[in-house]
């Protein structure tokens, strides 16, 4: 690809069809279970579940006592009873900023993802063609995988922090390796460094796994032939990285996350033990299930091996890893020192991220947390790998171009195929949530805006259920959940009596002043319960 008009058009139609892919229907489904705790965080100012000594019968209250305020100090105390205590930071206040700006519909907040996921595939490009200066082909090829990758398409249409994350340790990679090239050839690195110390700040703030990162781009600068300037400036960086992360671990809400995880392993295993696996996600950590999720966590970072594991059964899919292992390996061993450091950071930051998940696993006795989206930071690097490797096999004979395009073709449709369910809300790879109807929020918020009257009260259900026994739910009065859920979607200045009946387990009513009550919604034990 020489022509130059050909390349820019070939970048506008790839972005174009990335953005088509990652918001058409976007809003279609409704929130599952983690977006709304991503929602009440950010935008409601609360945790799941929080507010009862508001909300909980028998007080009766108004949007105006929800979006009361009540000060950082309780903001930050709901976020550390949050998810994963003050985990998301970043990705909570572009979700709020984005609630402020646009509104507070379902696409809008997953907007936020497709946003962040949209500035990886730029940077993923950016980066492609610093690697090669004189290529054309090799930053489209890079692109165009990138935008087909399943993993982006579908976590883009989340309201949740994994886009969010891989950005920015893309970026804090990105700048890293730069940083480190500018060292090697003796030019000025301040602005590499600076760009760093950002990008790192992002990623430890938008999920605290990132730190994952850092620690893998530390165990690269080993391998390399580094200068004690480098190492300097690398330390001194690290010091400004490591200073606001410490204060928000040790005064913040992430003070609480050691306790946070393990008080949900001991849930989770406690459940295991109890009422036996949910496959898929509840299962022990032996060594069968910790194989067939390493097995299907390393090939789908990669197009060569993507899904091979779910066709064929994992045997098989682990023989096709050690396939493409060695001939990876073959690979890398005509690349000069120079060529080949930024695969070898890449296999770092996709291996050791996996090796940490598996010890973490193994010490939990549970697979809870050992999923992709917990090791995703590397998958940038696995495209790059792809394409890499992909170049090294058209060279060889003419044989080998005919069956590796024919694999390739045949790997690339089943990418498509694994994208397809998302818009219809079908079962799909990466997520649990399925066959949803739209937010029946918002639907509920309007229905009691049309029918409520002055002396009107609405009942919200309280459904007590307490999956996995969590010690600061055994003592709660009621479920205060959708009746949180619901306030998000009114306006301050609303004056609706609400209150909460413990009786109720499904259905939101309104009561008139004449003693008729009428319903707003069935959520039909359940069901529309995401």
């Amino acid at each position: 690809m020489k022509n130059k008009g050909l390349f820019v058009g070939s970048f506008f139609a790839l972005m174009l069809l990335a953005l088509v892919l990652r918001v058409y229907h976007i809003g279609q489904f409704g929130l599952f279970g983690d977006e709304k705790q991503s929602l009440l965080i950010a935008v409601g100012n609360t945790n799941f579940g929080g507010m009862t000594d508001l909300l909980a019968p028998p007080k009766t209250f108004t949007p105006g006592d929800f979006w009361a305020d009540r000060g950082l100090k309780a903001w930050l105390d709901a976020d550390a009873r949050g998810d994963v205590s003050g985990n998301s930071l970043v990705h909570d206040m572009m979700l709020k900023l984005f609630a402020f700006l646009f509104g507070k519909e379902d696409g809008v907040l997953r907007s936020v993802s497709v946003l962040f996921n949209m500035l990886t595939l730029w940077l993923i490009f950016f980066w492609a063609r610093r690697l090669r200066p004189g290529s054309q082909s090799f930053p489209i090829l890079i692109l165009a995988l990138a935008v087909l990758e399943p993993f982006f398409v579908i976590y883009s249409q989340q309201a949740r922090n994994y886009t969010t994350s891989i950005f920015f340790t893309t970026a804090s990679n990105f700048f890293f390796w730069s940083a480190m090239q500018a060292e090697q050839q003796q030019k000025n690195s301040r602005n590499r460094w600076v760009g760093w110390i950002l990008t790192s700040i992002g990623a430890l703030f938008s999920t605290y796994l990132t730190a994952l990162v850092l620690l893998g781009q530390v165990l690269f600068s080993f391998t390399q032939r580094n200068t004690w300037k480098f190492w300097q400036k690398h330390i001194l960086s690290g010091i400004i990285v490591i200073f606001p992360f410490a204060c928000w671990m040790l005064w913040g809400p992430g003070k609480y996350f050691l306790a946070y995880q393990a008080d949900a392993a001991r849930q989770y295993l406690d459940y295991l033990n109890t009422n036996g696996p949910i496959l898929g996600w509840i299962e022990a950590a032996s060594p069968g299930n910790l194989f067939k999720r390493t097995v299907s966590i390393l090939s789908d970072q990669f197009l060569w091996t993507n899904d091979l594991y779910i066709r064929h059964g994992f045997k098989i899919g682990a023989v096709c890893l050690l396939l493409f292992g060695a001939g990876v390996f073959s690979w890398l061993k005509k690349l000069n020192r120079e060529a080949r450091a930024v695969y070898i950071l890449g296999f770092i930051q996709i291996i050791f991220p996996i090796l940490v998940l598996i010890a973490t696993a193994i010490n939990a006795g549970t697979t809870t947390g050992y999923f992709l989206r917990y090791a995703s930071f590397g998958l940038p690097f696995g495209i790059f790998i792809t394409v890499g490797f992909a170049e090294y096999i058209f060279q060889l004979n003419v044989w080998a171009k005919i069956v590796a395009s024919i694999f390739l073709f045949i790997q690339v449709n089943y990418l498509v195929q694994l994208i397809l369910p998302l818009y219809s809300d079908k079962p799909q790879k990466y997520t649990f949530a399925h066959d949803r109807i739209s937010n029946p929020y918002p639907y509920i918020a309007q229905k009691i805006k049309k029918y409520y009257q002055l002396g009107d009260t609405v009942f919200y259900p309280s459904r007590m259920s307490n999956f996995l026994n969590s010690a600061h739910l055994q003592t709660r009065v009621a479920d205060v959940s959708d009746a949180q859920l619901t306030n998000v979607y009114f306006e301050p200045s609303d004056l609706y009596l609400q209150k909460i009946d413990t009786l109720i387990q499904d259905s939101v009513l309104l009561k008139k002043k004449n003693g008729r009550r009428l319903l707003i919604f069935d959520f039909k034990k359940g069901k529309y319960r995401y």
